[in-house]
């Protein structure tokens, strides 16, 4: 078992609905497999040291997982770049748990 960091950007940039879902996940330390999954269902996140830089302002968790429980994602930008990213699998509406290290940008 190795932890490992991820970022999971919050309500899409708003921060208002960020504060109110951050009480959520402190006190229950989980996140919500939601809806808009591109790819299979679960809670997705960006591996902490891969956050894209247009999203170092949105409101955000970071936590740590157990990497045997994330199915690894990885794209190929222009230019040969690789960005990484992982999905914690889940069913729609149900909860995913992490272990939260602190939240940003919720102000």
């Amino acid at each position: 078992m190795a932890l490992i960091r991820g970022i999971h950007c919050l309500a899409h940039g708003d921060k208002g609905e960020a504060r109110r879902i951050a009480e959520d996940i402190r006190q229950h330390q989980r996140l919500l497999v939601g809806e808009n999954a591109w790819g299979s269902a679960g809670a997705y996140a960006w591996y902490a040291e891969e956050l894209p830089p247009y999203l170092h302002e949105w409101p955000q968790v970071l936590f740590e997982i157990d990497d045997q429980r994330v199915v690894p994602i990885g794209v190929v930008l222009p230019g040969g770049r690789l960005r990484r990213y992982f999905r914690i699998p889940g069913r729609i509406g149900e909860y995913v748990s992490i272990t939260v290290l602190g939240f940003a940008h919720l102000d």
